[in-house]
This record gives structure tokens, C-alpha cells and sequence, in this order.
């Protein structure tokens, strides 16, 4: 029995493409600002939202974390984004 050879066919993914496709072009990054929020009228992009977390040990009395794990349940948040808030709204104003 004779051993095939493949040197001459083409490649079998070569008959699902039917052209090379085009690679997409991509958008310019706008330039940093140092602001974590974006000029007017532009949408939310990678490039203005902070990426990197700090962790924070916070001691509390069991009681006071119930209350404002209750009250981040009644307002459909997790815990941390419900303090999150809390805080960010106490050092804006």
C-alpha cells in the first residue's frame, strides 16, 4: 500500500475562508487626564476607570455591620458598594 502525500493539497481551513479578513482598525486612545470620570458626552471608556483596588481592614461592632448589610440588601447593593458609595459621597461633599 502506497503512502500518501499532503504536500500538494491545500490546507483543510483554507477551504472555509473565503478571503483574508481585514484586521479592524482600532480607535485612537484618548489621552489621560489624571480624571477618573470622562469629558461630557463621551462614553464610559478603560482608559478613565480606575483598575487597581486597595483592600482595607475595617473593625466594626457586629450590630452596625447587620444594619448596613440590611440596608445595602434594601437597596439591591453588595456590601462593599453600599460603603463604597457611603464613603465616596462623605470626602466629595
Amino acid at each position: 500500500m502506497a503512502k500518501k502525500s499532503f504536500k500538494d493539497a491545500p490546507a483543510a481551513a483554507a477551504m472555509f475562508i473565503s478571503e483574508p479578513a481585514a484586521a479592524p482598525a482600532e480607535p485612537a486612545a484618548p489621552a489621560i487626564t489624571g480624571s477618573t470620570t470622562p469629558p461630557q458626552g463621551y462614553r464610559v471608556n478603560h482608559a478613565f476607570v480606575e483598575t487597581k483596588s486597595k483592600r482595607v481592614q475595617l473593625l466594626m461592632q457586629p450590630t452596625l455591620h447587620a444594619r448596613i448589610k440590611d440596608a445595602a440588601a434594601a437597596q439591591g447593593l453588595s456590601f462593599n458598594d453600599y460603603v463604597h458609595r457611603i464613603l465616596e459621597n462623605a470626602v466629595e461633599g
